[in-house]
C-alpha cells in the first residue's frame, strides 16, 4: 500500500483547492491508495459538514482520504472516505481524540463510542488501518484497545511542530510492540520554532519515503510511504546517554545499591525499610518517598498494560527492573526502554549478561538514558509516579486526560468480555 502524507504549510493564507490541486498531481505521476491530512486540518460546525468535506476532498482525488477536522464542539477527530470501496473495504470511519483537547472522546460516553465504531480498523487493500490522534499515541491504553481489533498500519495525525526526538521515541516503540507500520503526519505552523515532518518507522526502523516533495519550511510537503516496499532510512547508530549520576535512589549488583539485583535468583533485595511486599514487587522507603520496585522478566517490556495490572498506591515512585540471562537485540531494549518511561512516567532498566541501562523521563517527556556507573544506575526520583500521574487534575486543562475520566481510559484495556467492569485493574 502506499500512503501519501500531507504536510501542510500553515500560513493562514493557502487555498485549499491549489493544495487538492497539488495533490492531485502528485496522483496522477505516483500510486497512491490513500491520502492522509493532519490533525486540525479543517475546522467544522458539525459532523455533516465535515462528512460533506471529506466526500468532496475523496471525490476531487478519486481516492480514500483520511483528515483531521476541528469541530466546534471542541472535538478534534479524524474522518475517512472512500467513494469506491470495495467488497468488504469501510467507506467511511471515524475517530475522536481521547487526550489535549477542549473536549475528549470521553465527553461522549464509552457507549457512544462503540457506536460509532471508534475502535474499528479501516478496511482497505487487505490491510486493516488503525487511526489516532496526536498525544493520544503517548497514551497505552488506547493503542491496546486498537489492537484488539487490529492493526496492520497505525497512522497517527498531529497538529505540527513538536519536540522530534520525543515523538520519533514513541512511534518507533509503538512500531516494534505492534509489529506493523507506524506512520505521522503533521501541519507545519508559521513562527513556530520546532519542526514538522512525515514520519515512518516498521519494526523500530526508520523509514525514508519512496517519493517526496517540498520543503515543508515555507511550502507545502509531502510524502509516499509504501508498505509492499518499505526502503529503511541509514541512521547513524549512536546512543546518547547522559552523563548526569543521581543517588537519590541507587540500583545496581552491590549491597552499597539501595537496591540490589541478584543474578543467581533473578530478583532483587534492598537493605531499606520494606513498607510492602507483593509477588513480583516490593515498596521500599527512603528519606520519606516510597519507591515501588517491580521486577519483571524481560519480555514484559513489549507488554503495553504491564504496569496496570501490577499493585499500586498514589505517591509512590516506580521503577520497573526487566531480568533476563539470554542475549538481548540492545537496538531494541532501548527503544522499547524509551517508550515505557514515557508513557508510564517511571524509571526502568533493563538488566542482562554483562548488561545494565536505565531510562527515566523529565517533566517535558525528554528520555534520560543512563549507562551503569561501578555497576550501579542512580535515579533522581522526580516525574517517577507512574501511571496516577499521567491525568490532568484540572477538567478544564487541554492536556492530557482529565482526572474525571481516568475509569473510563482504565476500561479501554480491559478485554471485550470484561469491558464496562474495573475489576481487572486496582
Amino acid at each position: 500500500m502506499n500512503i501519501l502524507l500531507v504536510q501542510p504549510y500553515e500560513d493562514y493564507k493557502f487555498i485549499y483547492q491549489k493544495l487538492y490541486e497539488q495533490i492531485l498531481k502528485i496522483i496522477n505521476k505516483h500510486n497512491v491508495d490513500l491520502v492522509v491530512f493532519p490533525e486540525a486540518f479543517i475546522e467544522v460546525k458539525d459532523n455533516k459538514e465535515a462528512r460533506d468535506i471529506v466526500e468532496d476532498i475523496a471525490d476531487f482525488l478519486y481516492k480514500p482520504v483520511l483528515c483531521g477536522m476541528s469541530y466546534a464542539d471542541g472535538t478534534e477527530r479524524a474522518l475517512y472516505f472512500n467513494c469506491t470501496p470495495s467488497d468488504g473495504e469501510t467507506s467511511d470511519s471515524i475517530f475522536i481524540k481521547h487526550s489535549t483537547a477542549k473536549r475528549v472522546a470521553f465527553d461522549l460516553g464509552i457507549q457512544e463510542l462503540e457506536d460509532l465504531k471508534v475502535y474499528n480498523p479501516i478496511l482497505l487493500n487487505g490491510q486493516r488501518i488503525q487511526t489516532y490522534i496526536c498525544h493520544d499515541m503517548f497514551f497505552p491504553l488506547i493503542t491496546e484497545r486498537l489492537e484488539e481489533e487490529e492493526i496492520d498500519i497505525l497512522i497517527n495525525l498531529t497538529g505540527g511542530n513538536v519536540k522530534m526526538s520525543k515523538w520519533c521515541n514513541v512511534l518507533k516503540g509503538r512500531s516494534i510492540e505492534l509489529d506493523s507500520f507506524v506512520l505521522c503526519t503533521m501541519a507545519n505552523r508559521k513562527g513556530e520554532k520546532q519542526p514538522s515532518d512525515r514520519i515512518a518507522f516498521h519494526g523500530g526502523e526508520k523509514l525514508t519515503a519512496n517519493f517526496k516533495q517540498g520543503s515543508g519550511l515555507r511550502s507545502h510537503a509531502f510524502s509516499i510511504f509504501s508498505t509492499t516496499q518499505p526502503i529503511q532510512e541509514i541512521e547513524a547508530d549512536e546512543t546518547i546517554y547522559s552523563d548526569k549520576q543521581y543517588q537519590q535512589f541507587t540500583v545496581g549488583f552491590d549491597e552499597t545499591s539501595d537496591c540490589t539485583i541478584d543474578r543467581e535468583e533473578m530478583g532483587v533485595y534492598s537493605r531499606l525499610p520494606i513498607a510492602e511486599e507483593y509477588e513480583g514487587s516490593l515498596c521500599v522507603v527512603k528519606d520519606k518517598e516510597t519507591i515501588h520496585v517491580h521486577i519483571a522478566d524481560y519480555e514484559e517490556i513489549f507488554e503495553r498494560t504491564y504496569l496496570y495490572n501490577e499493585p499500586r498506591s498514589e505517591g509512590e515512585h516506580h521503577i520497573i527492573i526487566y531480568l533476563t540471562d539470554k542475549p538481548i537485540n540492545e537496538k531494541e531494549a532501548i527503544a522499547m526502554l524509551k517508550l515505557r518511561v514515557i508513557e508510564n512516567r517511571i524509571g526502568c532498566i533493563v538488566v542482562g549478561k554483562e548488561y545494565l541501562i536505565g531510562a527515566k523521563t523529565n517533566r517535558y517527556k525528554d528520555v534520560q538514558l543512563f549507562k551503569s556507573t561501578d555497576n550501579k544506575i542512580g535515579f533522581e526520583l522526580q516525574f517517577m509516579q507512574g501511571i496516577d500521574s499521567i491525568f490532568q487534575k484540572s477538567v478544564s486543562t487541554t492536556q492530557g486526560i482529565p482526572l474525571n475520566f481516568k475509569e473510563d481510559y482504565l476500561a479501554l484495556g480491559a478485554k471485550k468480555h470484561d469491558r464496562g467492569s474495573l475489576a481487572y485493574l486496582k
